[in-house]
């Protein structure tokens, strides 16, 4: 008997009935389940999607009637060898099919219409091409070509990533974490490769990671395309849930939690030490594994640095990821791993079956970039422009938004979140600013479940002074449309 099974959007507009008939035609017509195959019994279907077995019932009844199934007494419903589309379709993987609908279905900051002017674009989450210090790295470039040209060009025979990167960024260590060693680095390629590699490092398809609510979008689609179920738990500016955390950890088995302590994705919010250490005496209980992405960790431009997870989990069960495409140039492609050798071992393992090894020439021209002091130079830079156009939203925010309105107020980072009182407000004000040529993603694209969410994440990764002052009179404006009729709205809050 087949094990697919649906995962069904209750947000979504068709029926229950719909989405799972939908479901099974469309695995039977790309020829994931075979004529001949049965599919999941009555049971499991109902008792892993949450829905009635009468719910299933009918929706195979329905796909029996179009000639895709047939139940047989003592069989159980099997799939019928019919001509059409599925002899047509390529028979491709579960994985390339959750990817490919998740990819369809993936809710995001809406396009312009054609002609239409951009007043501020907040919606993109890429750093600002003005600022790269593109003459340098050529330079870099150029200098290890000259030195070492032919062995860069070819296979360096090095999964976990050239020695002399490794010891550079064990060096670079946040300076309240315990001292690292070039054994405790494994070279990505790029941040998104180093979830993948952590999640198929500790995950088998079915099982449960745990995540924030809001989260990361692009991880809720490689959760689905892995066949893993996302378990949500709230946070907000008091931290993790920690009461619904410990509930999910007991609930069930749970392979892993997800979390971005530091510049969260969308919010902008951080942990205080506090927080993390409240959230580690929860976790510390249990030999649940965290995946701790610190992907905006060095454009802190306030405040002091705090001690990762990893540098607080005692059971050293933290896997801390990082990036260079958000703190300097998304095209590098290059990410690293943090964790300790015997974890990183399997995950090396892994890799070298994806890839073989991230490039050696770019890893080599980071070496020679990092070494010339061209990063530190560009990181200040870039913290310093962050905070100034932090500063300058939230002082037009605070005097222009309507109250019921909050905006957290970030350390660093390119994003802050902007809330309004009532669930789906964020839609509609992204609807409304968006008519008025202003771009933001709105929170439900934030949501695991996809729920209609309350608020809009903003970027100032792409966004000068004049963009943020005409972009900032816009959200307000379409804010005070929205609540003009809420007479009993609380007062501005800003966390």
């Amino acid at each position: 008997m087949n094990r697919l099974l649906p995962d069904l959007d209750r947000t979504a507009a068709g029926t229950l009935v719909a989405q799972i008939t939908a479901f099974y035609r469309e695995a039977i017509e790309l020829g994931r389940l075979r004529a001949g195959e049965r599919l999941p019994t009555i049971r499991a279907v109902a008792a892993a999607a949450g829905v009635t077995r009468t719910t299933v019932q009918e929706a195979y009844r329905q796909l029996g009637e179009h000639g895709f199934v047939a139940g047989t007494v003592g069989r159980g419903t099997e799939v019928l060898d019919r001509a059409g589309p599925r002899d047509h379709a390529p028979p491709v993987s579960a994985y390339a099919a959750a990817a490919l609908r998740q990819t369809a279905a993936m809710p995001g900051a809406l396009p312009l219409q054609p002609g239409q002017a951009l007043v501020a674009n907040f919606a993109e989450l890429s750093p600002d091409g003005e600022l790269f210090p593109v003459a340098e790295l050529r330079s870099a470039i150029d200098r290890v070509l000259q030195r070492r040209g032919g062995e860069l060009l070819g296979y360096a025979h090095a999964a976990t990533g050239l020695p002399e990167l490794r010891a550079q960024l064990a060096q670079r260590r946040c300076a309240v974490d315990p001292p690292a060693a070039a054994d405790d680095i494994l070279i990505t390629s790029g941040g998104q490769q180093a979830l993948d590699l952590v999640l198929r490092t500790f995950c088998t398809p079915g099982d449960a990671v745990v995540v924030t609510s809001p989260s990361y979008h692009q991880l809720h689609g490689l959760l689905k395309a892995l066949g893993l179920r996302a378990i949500a738990v709230p946070v907000g500016d008091q931290g993790l849930d920690l009461t619904a955390l410990a509930q999910a950890l007991a609930a069930g088995p749970v392979r892993l939690l997800y979390l971005m302590p530091t510049f969260h994705n969308p919010t902008g919010r951080t942990l205080d030490l506090r927080q993390r250490q409240a959230l580690l005496q929860v976790v510390g209980r249990t030999r649940v594994p965290i995946l701790e992405d610190e992907y905006q960790q060095p454009l802190r431009f306030r405040g002091d640095t705090l001690p990762s997870l990893r540098g607080l989990d005692r059971r050293g069960l933290t896997v801390t990821a990082h990036t260079f495409s958000k703190v300097l140039f998304p095209g590098l492609r290059l990410g690293w791993v943090q964790a300790g050798p015997s974890l990183l071992r399997p995950m090396a393992a892994v890799k070298r079956f994806m890839d073989l090894e991230a490039s050696p020439l770019l890893q080599a021209a980071l070496v020679e970039f990092i070494d010339r002091g061209a990063l530190d130079r560009y990181l200040k830079k870039l913290r310093a422009e962050l905070h100034k156009r932090h500063a300058l939203l939230q002082k037009l925010l605070r005097a222009q938004l309507p109250a019921g309105c909050t905006v957290t107020d970030p350390d660093g980072g390119f994003l802050c979140w902007l809330e309004l009182p009532a669930a789906g407000q964020g839609e509609a004000l992204a609807e409304l600013a968006l008519a008025r040529g202003v771009r933001v993603v709105p929170g439900r694209a934030f949501d695991p479940q996809g729920r209609p969410s309350r608020g809009v994440r903003l970027s100032l990764s792409r966004s000068n002074r004049a963009q943020i002052e005409a972009g900032a009179a816009v959200l307000a404006a379409c804010a005070h449309r929205l609540l003009q009729a809420d007479s009993s709205a609380p007062s501005r809050s800003f966390v």
